[in-house]
């Protein structure tokens, strides 16, 4: 199999374009006629503008070579029909096949059928009120999606939802602190049921549970357990199964969507489902790479990380209702694809994923926009605004206000700035990549396929890079090394605690 380094005169030609194209006059550039018919799509709600990056196509050209030399479509279709593409597991990655009309899905639908029932009264507390408060206990991939999505859709819900994901006691004490027991359900939502976090503030939400209610309530209903390891729930309630081979950040489309379906209803998480399905058919059935939209901004990482040499990524979202966004990607994409080691057991020797990061705009751009700007950090960025129904002159104000400094930024950021007679510090270099991707509406189709999209964007990136993107023994790693330090500071084991570590803890402990 080929990987990246294997056609060494198409990076030869990839690195002469790069010194090209930052010789050229890029207001030029942006005053190309033609330029923005040839460099966006438009596909399943979304519009994608790749004008604004440091590319044309002769530069794309060799990037569509590198995607068709490597099998980056074949490698997504592989993906999708269930082949085992996490090699370290022996698993397949399952999480576009779970939102395949044509899977046969018992538990997704056994979620759907629950979440329904809690919605219409069907299943309640132990005195029979209606649950009017959901709590999703989880961490990582088991609240980030969901969290998002309920963010993001300005929906009348059915029950309020909170999210519990740290084990701070003040976070946990305000939440149930502001909860009728009667009427709270708790969603344990671990895939491995062995994430210390999620078990402990589960543990306290039961303790909570049974100091509030009469002794023998029956509690068994206001608690579901969403694990791919049953067996290891040994408390009441009902066990929702996650297939092992759908990964934790992947796992919106499981039974781990149970919340935002209580809260929103089975209709609205099909939809999302929907957009999604509509997005891999889209990236499926393109074979022609310079159409395909996840391998196009899958090209584009690797232009700006591996040509360009920009070591971080934005997510700048124009929405407040995408506030998480960023946190999600960068869940999404570091987790995936920060690795060192390719498929093949070797060191890699050039940058795989870069840092993601970003925030909530306009906000952002009186923060850190100013580094952006003027700084010395390279960088890429994706700026996302959605368009909305505007019934007043003052909405459509907003909404222009909004879209304009979207356009504003990305410009700025690419093409610079420079005052004909002003001081030099007063000069924006630009030269950095942005893309402009505009929902057409925020609603949960749209979600479905912008989630779908980085996706496969963050699949196709771990082919060309020669990595798995399913696993994350670096997590791993930690959470072992963690739990060698808990058992020191509650046993006092030093056999796994290095001296530093353990005159460090000494030192805290008499202050």
């Amino acid at each position: 199999m080929k990987d990246l380094n294997s056609n060494t005169q198409l990076w030869e030609n990839l690195r002469a374009h790069a010194k090209r194209m930052s010789n050229l006059d890029l207001n030029q550039v942006l005053a190309d006629s033609t330029r923005f018919a040839r460099s966006h799509l438009t596909v399943r709600g979304l519009l994608v503008d790749w004008t604004r990056q440091l590319v044309d196509e002769s530069v794309f050209t060799h990037l569509n070579q590198l995607a068709v030399e490597i099998g980056a479509h074949e490698f997504l279709h592989r993906m999708s029909r269930g082949d085992r593409v996490n090699q370290t597991e022996s698993r397949a990655a399952l999480h576009v096949s779970q939102r395949s009309q044509d899977h046969a899905n018992a538990a997704l639908q056994q979620m759907l059928d629950l979440a329904t029932q809690i919605r219409n009264g069907g299943i309640c507390g132990y005195s029979g009120k209606r649950f009017t408060d959901v709590v999703n206990i989880g961490i990582g991939g088991s609240h980030l999606g969901p969290e998002l999505v309920y963010r993001a859709l300005t929906l009348q819900p059915g029950p309020r939802l909170h999210f519990l994901t740290n084990i701070h006691s003040s976070e946990r004490t305000a939440l149930l602190h502001s909860l009728d027991p009667d009427s709270t359900l708790f969603i344990v939502a671990s895939k491995s049921y062995g994430t210390y976090e999620t078990l402990d503030n589960a543990r306290v939400c039961r303790e909570w549970m049974n100091t509030r209610t009469p002794p023998d309530s029956d509690l068994s209903n206001h608690f579901v357990h969403i694990t791919s390891n049953p067996d290891r729930v040994s408390t009441n309630g009902t066990v929702l199964p996650v297939d092992s081979s759908i990964g934790g950040r992947f796992s919106l489309w499981s039974a781990m969507g149970l919340a935002i379906t209580i809260a929103f209803g089975s209709n609205v998480y099909k939809d999302l489902h929907s957009g999604a399905r509509a997005m891999d058919r889209h990236v499926l059935e393109t074979d022609n790479v310079a159409r395909n939209l996840a391998i196009k901004l899958a090209l584009l990482t690797i232009w700006n990380t591996n040509v360009l040499k920009t070591d971080s990524h934005l997510i700048l979202p124009y929405d407040p209702r995408l506030k998480l966004l960023p946190a999600y990607l960068q869940q999404l994409e570091m987790e995936s694809n920060g690795k060192s080691i390719t498929r093949n057991g070797e060191s890699i020797d050039y940058h795989t994923s870069p840092m993601v990061w970003g925030g909530t705009e306009t906000d952002g751009q009186h923060a850190y926009h100013q580094l952006l700007h003027q700084g010395t950090r390279g960088y890429s960025a994706d700026l996302i605004v959605s368009q909305s129904d505007c019934s007043s002159n003052d909405q459509t104000k907003i909404a222009d206000w909004i879209l304009a400094n979207a356009i504003a930024q990305s410009t700025v950021m690419f093409a610079g700035h420079r005052t004909s007679d002003g001081p030099i510090y007063k000069n924006i270099r630009g030269k950095r990549g942005t893309t402009i991707i505009i929902l057409e509406k925020l609603n949960a189709f749209n979600l479905g396929a912008l989630i779908a999209l980085y996706e496969h964007k963050v699949a196709c990136l771990g082919h060309l890079w020669n990595l798995n993107s399913f696993d994350q023994w670096g997590v791993e790693a930690g959470k072992k090394l963690a739990d060698d330090v808990y058992d020191y500071l509650q046993h006092g084991d030093r056999q796994n605690v290095p001296p530093t570590t353990a005159d460090l803890i000494a030192k805290i402990r008499k202050s």
